[in-house]
């Protein structure tokens, strides 16, 4: 089994730092910093599948709605079969909820992904460019 020596990657490092340029540099240091939970969000309400986050965040939300109407009917109800079917209603949605959210967490997790692939694939091109 191959293994790396620690002096090996700090040249590879090095090489890397001095191939970048200052936009390259700024772009990698972003993306090294990490982006928080609502600049992911955001994030997903941009690019191709913008309407579909729309729409995925608008429907969780009446879904929760439903929800919380559920719940107080469930409450509210004087009969135990009353009880019983707005119970599982409430189960329904907020399962319907969790599903969604699953979704949009999903699609934050693929574009963080591809985020990482691009700083890869940055760096490798950089490597592979004469410097000057």
């Amino acid at each position: 089994m191959m293994t790396i020596k620690e002096n090996d990657m700090s040249n590879f490092d090095n090489d890397l730092s001095a191939a970048l340029s200052a936009d390259d540099k700024a772009f990698l240091d972003d993306l090294e910093g990490g982006r928080g939970l609502f600049d992911q969000l955001g994030a997903t309400m941009r690019g191709p599948m913008r309407f579909w986050s729309y729409l995925i965040t608008v429907v969780t939300f009446l879904w929760f709605l439903g929800a919380l109407y559920c719940g107080w009917q469930a409450i509210q109800a004087e009969q135990v079969r009353e009880t019983i079917l707005w119970s599982a209603g409430l189960l329904l949605s907020f399962q319907a909820v969790g599903l969604l959210k699953m979704w949009m967490f999903d699609r934050m997790n693929l574009l963080s992904l591809l985020a990482e692939m691009k700083k890869i694939e940055l760096r490798v091109a950089q490597l592979g460019e004469p410097r000057s």
